[in-house]
């Protein structure tokens, strides 16, 4: 499992950061021409919203599932389970067809007589009995970069913004940003230590860590009605 930080960060914090970090980081092989791509997560809960109760309450142990996508190309579609233990994090994925990922959104995934690994059979049991269904779709433009120690990777999430689920595959990107104009969540994940040049230039921003779930920040939004 990986250690996770998360920082809510100013537009001047991260000019001096990413301006500190570059020389000694590369760049994502994901990112597009302007450093930047697209993530759509469209998370799942039960009625009573226990995931999120979870979160809240800071259970130690838990999981969050999410159908997601790169880019707008909802033909790859991939299943996730994060995994969070104290401070600690996990991910475990899967790829979905078409037809299953159509199943994933009506809560009629098709079973044969066992279980599949992974995600897929762990939401098709918690369909089932809690009836997990896509609760909100999240939006987001990812400005990455990873170093090799360690398995570092810095990322730098903008443009966050939350919708409903109706057309979650076919709508454009959402436009609105539920952070101040130009603030984004900084993420810092990495294996067993964080090298200590690299922990010296985050701490450099003073930035405050922070909970900062791009999921519970949507579904409240969604909740007070604002979409």
């Amino acid at each position: 499992m990986r250690h996770e930080l998360k920082y809510v960060i100013s537009p001047a914090q991260y000019f001096l950061l990413k301006t500190r970090l570059t020389p000694f980081l590369k760049v994502d092989r994901y990112a597009g021409a302007d450093g930047n791509y697209f993530i759509r997560s469209i998370y799942f809960d039960s009625d009573e919203y226990r995931a999120l109760e979870e979160k809240v309450c800071g259970t130690d142990s838990r999981r969050k599932y999410r159908l997601r996508f790169y880019n707008g190309n909802a033909e790859e579609c991939n299943l996730e389970c994060k995994i969070k233990k104290g401070t600690r994090i996990d991910k475990t994925q899967t790829e979905l067809t078409s037809q299953q990922v159509q199943q994933v959104l009506t809560g009629k995934i098709e079973l044969g007589q066992e279980l599949p690994d992974g995600p897929l059979g762990e939401l098709a049991v918690l369909q089932k009995r809690e009836h997990f269904h896509p609760v909100v779709v999240v939006d987001y433009l990812r400005e990455a970069y990873v170093y090799p120690a360690s398995n570092v990777r810095i990322t730098f999430d903008k443009e966050i913004a939350g919708s409903r689920v109706e057309g979650c595959l076919e709508k454009k990107r959402t436009l609105a940003n539920i952070l101040p104009t130009g603030y984004m969540v900084l993420e810092v994940k990495y294996d067993e230590y964080l090298p200590e040049h690299i922990s010296n230039l985050i701490a450099s921003i003073r930035p405050v860590q922070t909970a900062a779930s791009k999921y519970v920040m949507c579904i409240n939004e969604k909740m007070e009605g604002k979409y």
